[in-house]
């Protein structure tokens, strides 16, 4: 008789493991407690963790639910409560175990005794005065672990922060009494004096030392502060001359309370090589060579050639940068470049030498430029050959820290540029552009993306312009469903001639169903026009993205709308949301 049963629980054992994890799924319900206990209790349960591990069994998920109470008892201890209540529901159903806590996390452990005392330079900083009037622990308030590990934290950081590199804590302990439900905090903190940025001593022989001490955040006599070295590491780090770089504090002297700063520093290979080949919907097939010399001299000036080669024409430049006031944003540029682009409504060649002053105007980047360009062309029925000096500035900025993938971000570009026909050029023209791209998160899965382009061009002597200073929309980065460029004003034969203004608007929902893949829709509106009362032609489709290490790539399906025939068009392009 025994027999039997042990084959029959056995036998019944085995089907319902076979049933739990090929039929069935398990879902956890936490009742009687706020989101942010519900997320803490949750990383703290294992069963949480297995759900859907292929392998659970009704064994396994029994020492699960027996783990469970314990994991939630230690959850809840963060947050100050020292006595829950915990009831534990097992339901099933033919196609689901649904495991059910109902927690009562009791009352919150009191303070009995809080002990704290600073040093007198800590006491006198305005700064910690104001810490220290915030703070709420006391005796009779409840206590709470993440509040107290958040004071110990900002007293440390604003220690580094304010110069006082021997604070410590000479007495940080909480005493924690289930019997008479309370707990006993001790928290004593030494500053001892403040000390200020001594001299920075330089070990290398790349740079001018002139220049390397214009990437110092700091000035000598100013306060000690560890961030402040972080940062100036990182400027040195991303001026891209240097191999290796060291930014360490020297041996502090105690007399005069200083901190001496040193740096030392390895050169880079002067010279980097690059090779790229690529595919876009606008290009076609494309390839890239580059020959950058990262440091020319010991002044910092650097150059790069670069020469690419698509289906739609050739590009080939020369800049020479020279780093000037804050070297970490501010550079004059000497330009040199040949340009061929051969699209749907035009054949251009272009040469242009000229120079750029990029800037960083508080948290915008601006850049004022003066190039002289001469441009063969063809557009339609028209030819001709244009020489304009061309004065412009650009004034650039991006909100959000993540720019190759954000869930929430804005970038912004304004601009104005123009030519006079007394001023070395065949004709006068003045223009203005802007345009914008924002991405908004809808939850954890969901973005929006809208962006928008307006120009206006004022001139007289429209048809003696060249396509580089006319207006055309359609692409992958205009209105989608449309050819690269092939879309504005006609001539009488009906060939797009571009037109003095653009207006371009788009918006797009993404999904993300993975965190590397994410599906699309999207609407678009837009084109080159000559006046407001021109039409804007439609374009509406999907697209699938990947996330790559350089942004998204995105494949999109356009459909034109507008179009009498409603064609259908492949656009490609890869590249960093902002």
């Amino acid at each position: 008789m025994y027999l039997k049963r042990h084959w029959l629980l056995t036998f019944l054992t085995c089907v319902a493991s076979f049933s739990l994890h090929a039929e069935t799924s398990v879902s956890v319900e936490i009742r009687g407690i706020g989101t942010e206990l519900e997320k803490n209790v949750r990383q703290y349960l294992s069963i949480e963790q297995q759900k859907s591990h292929a392998l659970l069994s009704p064994a396994r998920l029994q020492r699960l639910q027996e783990k469970a109470p314990a994991e939630i008892k230690k959850a809840l201890q963060p947050f100050g409560y020292y006595k829950p209540t915990i009831k534990t529901e097992l339901e099933s159903t033919p196609d689901q175990w649904k495991v059910i806590y109902s927690i009562d996390p009791g009352p919150p452990l009191p303070i009995a005794e809080f002990n704290f005392k600073v040093s007198d330079p800590i006491a006198k900083d305005p700064v910690f005065q104001k810490l220290i009037n915030s703070i709420k622990m006391g005796p009779g308030r409840p206590f709470s672990h993440i509040e107290y590990e958040k004071l110990k934290s900002d007293m440390t950081r604003i220690a580094a922060e304010r110069g006082y590199i021997a604070a410590h804590f000479e007495t940080h302990r909480v005493e924690v009494n289930l019997h008479t439900y309370a707990a006993k905090i001790q928290l004593h903190f030494a500053g001892g004096p403040q000390y200020h940025f001594g001299e920075v001593k330089l070990e290398q022989n790349v740079l001018n030392p002139a220049l390397v001490n214009r990437y110092i955040p700091f000035a000598q006599g100013t306060l000690y502060n560890l961030n402040k070295l972080v940062e100036f590491q990182q400027a040195l780090n991303d001026s891209d001359y240097f191999q290796t770089v060291e930014v360490s504090p020297g041996q502090a002297d105690l007399s005069a309370a200083t901190v001496p700063i040193i740096v030392h520093l390895t050169p880079r290979k002067p010279n980097r090589l690059s090779f790229g080949i690529g595919y876009g919907s606008d290009t076609g097939t494309r390839g890239k060579a580059a020959w950058e010399i990262v440091r020319l001299n010991p002044a910092g000036h650097r150059t790069k050639t670069e020469t690419m080669v698509s289906e739609i024409g050739y590009r080939a430049s020369f800049n020479y940068q020279i780093p000037i006031f804050d070297p970490r944003t501010d550079q004059l540029v000497y330009s040199a470049a040949a340009v061929n682009e051969r699209t749907d409504t035009s054949d251009s060649t272009l040469y242009s030498v000229g120079a750029n002053l990029n800037h960083s105007r508080s948290a915008w980047r601006e850049t004022l430029s003066l190039n002289y360009q001469q441009e063969e062309f063809e557009i339609a029925s028209e030819r001709g050959v244009s020489s304009l000096l061309i004065p412009s500035a650009n004034w650039s900025r991006t909100w959000g820290n993540r720019h190759i993938f954000t869930f929430d971000g804005v970038r912004t570009l304004l601009g104005i540029r123009g030519a006079g026909s007394k001023l070395a050029s065949d004709t006068s023209f003045y223009q203005m552009h802007g345009s914008i791209k924002a991405i908004h998160s809808l939850g954890d899965h969901h973005r929006i993306i809208s962006r928008g382009k307006l120009g206006g061009t004022y001139t007289d002597g429209f048809n003696q312009l060249p396509p580089s200073v006319r207006f055309f929309a359609g692409g992958s980065q205009s209105v989608r469903g449309y050819a690269y460029q092939s879309l504005g004003p006609t001539d009488t034969s009906g060939k797009v001639v571009g037109g003095k203004h653009i207006m371009v608007g788009s918006v797009e929902w993404e999904y993300h169903f993975d965190p590397k893949w994410s599906v699309a829709l999207f609407y678009d509106a837009g084109n080159a026009i000559n006046s407001l009362a021109d039409e804007l032609e439609h374009g509406t489709g999907f697209g699938i993205r990947w996330q790559s290490p350089v942004g998204p790539l995105r494949m999109d399906f356009g459909h034109a709308i507008s179009h009498e025939e409603r064609p259908w068009r492949v656009h490609i392009n890869i590249g960093p949301d902002l």
